[in-house]
């Protein structure tokens, strides 16, 4: 969990990193990032997006 509605899934045995925002109230997940673990290095992952 990062922040109060993200989260950080690792990939690939960390080669790739997804953030995800989570709309409970509708039941919605919204793509944020999809990258590299040395992309992810470079953003933000509670304001990407």
């Amino acid at each position: 969990m990062v922040g109060k509605n993200r989260v950080v899934f690792n990939i690939a045995g960390n080669k790739y990193r997804l953030i995800v925002a989570i709309a409970y109230q509708f039941g919605a997940i919204y793509i944020k990032f999809v990258g590299t673990y040395q992309e992810y290095d470079k953003v933000d992952a509670l304001t990407v997006g």
